[in-house]
């Protein structure tokens, strides 16, 4: 994702929320950008399409109101760590090109506080930057995986009607039961034009489909 801002963008009052709602420590704000504070930027978030790692929504309590229990399970797969670590490396020798260099890009070269420790621009290094300074974009799905009835694992049928209870059917990101290569949206717009359109053929006697997929 290439971003023509960065978290140094603090004089921008949607960056600096960007940055506060993402998570990064103030601790490793201050130490990294302070030179570069307010100053022309760009950034590249590097991120995995397709990430072995999984993690679980789970239910706090009987409380329908009580927030979920989200683990991300971050880089429970090393492979995860690896590929972003060759983005980081690839937005690198992008930035080291004629276009880029023309304009006077520089790569701030100040290191993590936690990763001092390690040679700055080294896989060993980029790997503790990438283990201190992930985020998600907000973009969860999968949760009420779509699936066979022979599937224990699987929250709603074909049809999107949720397994062991009668009249409820769920019809958004969470039935997907494979993550898309891409942003959720058009995919989550298609399953709720065909679930509206399910539902329709179950209640409206002659009702012809408006999306046949």
């Amino acid at each position: 994702m290439f971003i023509p801002a960065s978290f140094a963008t603090e004089g921008e009052a949607e960056i600096s929320f960007l940055r506060k709602t993402m998570g990064v420590p103030d601790d490793i704000y201050k130490e990294v950008y302070r030179d570069v504070i307010n100053k022309d930027s760009w950034s590249v978030w590097i991120i995995t399409m397709y990430p072995e790692s999984r993690g679980k929504v789970r239910l706090a309590s009987k409380n329908p109101w009580a927030p979920p229990l989200i683990d991300p399970n971050f880089f429970e797969k090393e492979i995860d760590v690896l590929r972003i670590v060759e983005g980081i490396k690839f937005a690198i020798r992008m930035s080291e090109t004629e276009p880029f260099q023309s304009i006077g890009s520089k790569l701030v070269d100040r290191p993590i506080p936690g990763c001092k420790h390690l040679p700055f621009g080294s896989d060993e290094y980029w790997v503790c930057c990438v283990k201190h300074l992930t985020m998600q974009t907000h973009h969860q799905c999968g949760t009420c995986k779509m699936g066979p009835a022979t599937d224990r694992t699987a929250v709603v049928d074909p049809r999107l009607r949720v397994y062991g209870i009668q009249g409820l059917r769920v019809i958004d990101a969470s039935i997907m039961p494979v993550l898309p290569g891409g942003h959720t949206v058009a995919p989550t717009y298609m399953i709720g034009e065909k679930g509206a359109d399910m539902i329709k053929e179950d209640w409206l006697p002659g009702y012809t489909p408006t999306f046949d997929f």
